[in-house]
């Protein structure tokens, strides 16, 4: 009787144990069923190279390494002293423009009195010649004085002419408009000031800045060190633009979609899941943008199966006490639930475009996802401790 008992009891244990086994069971099935997972992914980011634009010798620099920084703080200095000399060259260039016009314009008005002067000479000239022609008809005047009257005529006329030329050469060097309106609007006077303005750009060029905000790596420059123009001085890596990239199975792609859910897990952080969508699926494998791609028109040809960047938008601010880093090992779930998005499109695009122009993307902060369809919301317990299964 005892023994019955027992197994009686056992058998009810057992029976209580598989059905509290079935139903996490059920809902780990589930959840592989709706989702796809990698553990090839990474954090990957924007990272600006800060280089000189002109060559120089480095003053100061005011960062280190892992430094923070904010977009326009000061990273570094050159020598600015010989880009001083350079601006006041030009300034003293655009000065002597300046004068060059003032001279052109005296000339123009000398060559109008010029002018001025050799009509009056004619018309004096033709009275001349007028009263020595009506005297020598009534035989007055003597032939050689009509001929004098008639060469006097006739080199007022030539020195019309010359003073006419004069003028059209002093008003083609200043220019086709003459008026005080436009007086230093001329092609000598805006050279010399688009040499001053490349004067004061290459000195301004002397003051590094920060792009964006963002965490200093890779510094290079050190006071002292001459650099060249485009060499890399330091890295500035956004904390704010920070994304992951996972690579999936060619396999696993066949019902993702842009804008579906992404449960990530960093190595770092074991335990705390960061949420974000898919932002976009790339037009080919890694392999295909390898350095040397696979040929596959060979005759040892093997079928490799192949794997897919895809894009993983993080949503909402990074915890300030679980920071990610460029490069970080996570692992990535996505949940396969809703597959009405596109396959060839991208999120972020969207945000960027309006009315048909494409804003720059590089200086905003990443866009957010449009919101998506109601879903139920994941228990508060497990939402920041939830381990993807493998």
């Amino acid at each position: 009787m005892n023994s019955q008992l027992v197994r009686r009891v056992l058998l009810v244990a057992v029976i209580i144990a598989i059905a509290a086994a079935a139903i996490p069971g059920y809902h780990y099935y589930r959840y592989v069923e709706g989702h796809v997972d990698t553990d090839d992914a990474y954090v990957d980011g924007t990272v600006a190279l800060v280089s000189s634009r002109v060559a120089g010798t480095v003053t100061n620099v005011y960062v280190e390494d892992n430094w923070t920084v904010k977009e326009g703080q000061l990273l570094l200095t050159l020598d600015q002293r010989d880009f001083d000399v350079r601006v006041q060259q030009a300034q003293a260039q655009l000065e002597r423009a300046r004068q060059s016009v003032d001279e052109l314009y005296a000339g123009v008005q000398a060559a109008r009195s010029g002018v001025s002067l050799v009509q009056s000479q004619l018309k004096q000239a033709k009275i001349d010649f007028d009263r020595a022609k009506s005297l020598k008809e009534q035989g007055v005047v003597s032939a050689e004085q009509y001929d004098q009257a008639d060469t006097g005529l006739r080199i007022a006329m030539a020195d019309e002419s010359l003073a006419e030329h004069q003028l059209t050469q002093a008003q083609a060097a200043l220019g086709t408009q003459t008026d005080d309106q436009s007086r230093y609007d001329r092609p000598v006077v805006m050279q010399a000031e688009a040499a001053l303005q490349a004067a004061k750009l290459d000195l301004g060029y002397t003051s590094l800045t920060a792009p964006f905000a963002g965490v200093v790596t890779h510094k290079t420059a050190h006071a002292g060190n001459r650099v060249q123009a485009g060499e890399p001085l330091m890295a500035i890596v956004p904390l704010g633009k920070l994304y992951v990239t996972a690579n999936f199975k060619e396999t696993q792609l066949t019902d993702v979609r842009v804008g579906q859910k992404a449960e990530i897990v960093a190595d770092i952080y074991p335990g705390y899941t960061y949420t974000g969508h898919v932002d976009s699926i790339s037009m080919g494998t890694g392999a295909a943008f390898s350095l040397l791609p696979p040929e596959n028109a060979t005759g040892n040809w093997v079928k490799v199966v192949q794997r897919v960047p895809v894009k993983i938008v993080i949503e909402g601010p990074v915890p300030d006490d679980k920071p990610l880093r460029l490069g970080l090992s996570v692992e990535v779930a996505i949940d396969l639930g809703n597959g009405s998005g596109p396959l060839l499109s991208s999120i972020v695009q969207q945000h960027y475009q309006k009315n048909g122009q494409t804003l720059p993307n590089e200086t905003l902060q990443m866009a957010p996802e449009s919101p998506p369809p109601a879903q139920p919301a994941p228990d508060s317990d497990t939402q920041h401790s939830m381990q993807l299964p493998h």
